[in-house]
């Protein structure tokens, strides 16, 4: 495949309003069907102040999430399931009010159930956004945009196709070990290829089909990536293994760079990621290697 630059990408407006569950948004809340690029989904800090951080952190001369939207045609969304915390909610209802980047879902913030956030996000995302492709990441991960979009700005013969740092390895039994997989047995000995799960993408063609798919048809693991994984053997899709998604350092071609197999992003993210930043082969070399750029 052959690397181009991104281009900014023409916006529509919304063709009609729609909504999720009225129990997903406060009273003021709306959401609305959007043309983008892509859409990349972050699974956030719990604090506001660690995602004011994450806002203001220039990328490539950008540094309001506006700009750097029309700048890659990657559409952000801190993604963030409900609690029932009342007082959180209403913080929570304020910095939406003020920065108009979260997509609320409807279903409880736990760790535990990740795997049904982010079912619950590729439903979410998919109704409201027209996107060609749909990234989820976390935010412990030094992430250069500029990179993830021109990666997925190039043409492909499939259109079913999942994008990832691939890995495969054994299967967790022991339930006091990390990475536990209560149902290892349905799995083997070993996991089938998969993503790690710090950032993934996925085409248009492959969320459609999870969307449409009723909650109780897919298969729920203990794990995320593992859980995600299981769904891409249902379909027909293309395992794109891409290593620049999970470099453990800066490189004029990283795209995401986090301190693994250590951890499951950057071990220390606050200090990691101000360090990693101030590093100009982090957040000032260009988007392209010079022997890729026309």
């Amino acid at each position: 495949m052959k690397s181009r630059p991104f281009a900014p990408p023409s916006f529509r407006q919304p063709r009609h309003f729609t909504s999720l569950p009225s129990s997903a948004f406060p009273s003021s809340w709306s959401a609305f069907f959007r043309r983008v690029e892509r859409l990349l989904g972050i699974r956030p800090p719990d604090a506001a102040e660690d995602r004011t951080v994450y806002r203001m952190r220039p990328i490539r001369g950008h540094a309001e999430g506006l700009l750097l939207e029309h700048a890659t045609g990657l559409a952000f969304r801190f993604v963030i399931g409900r609690t029932r915390d009342a007082k959180k909610m209403s913080e929570l209802k304020k910095e939406e009010e003020k920065y108009h980047d979260f997509m609320l879902l409807d279903i409880e913030e736990e760790y535990i159930k990740l795997p049904y956030k982010t079912l619950a996000f590729f439903k979410a995302a998919y109704r409201l956004f027209d996107a060609e492709f749909y990234v989820k990441a976390d935010d412990d991960i030094y992430m250069r945009p500029d990179r993830l979009a021109t990666l997925l700005a190039k043409d492909r013969a499939h259109r079913l196709t999942y994008i990832g740092c691939m890995k495969k390895g054994p299967v967790i039994t022991d339930p006091k070990m990390r990475w536990y997989e209560s149902s290892g047995h349905l799995i083997g000995n070993e996991y089938f290829l998969h993503a790690y799960g710090p950032i993934y993408a996925l085409s248009a063609d492959v969320v459609a089909a999870i969307a449409t798919a009723k909650n109780d048809s897919l298969r729920m693991f203990n794990n995320e990536d593992v859980t995600v994984g299981s769904w891409m053997l249902s379909m027909n899709v293309n395992h794109e293994d891409n290593r620049a998604m999970c470099h453990t350092k800066c490189t004029l071609s990283s795209i995401a760079v986090w301190d693994m197999p250590r951890c499951s992003g950057l071990c220390d993210p606050v200090d990691r990621m101000k360090e990693l930043h101030n590093i100009n082969m982090c957040s000032k070399s260009p988007t392209l290697p010079p022997e890729e750029v026309e």
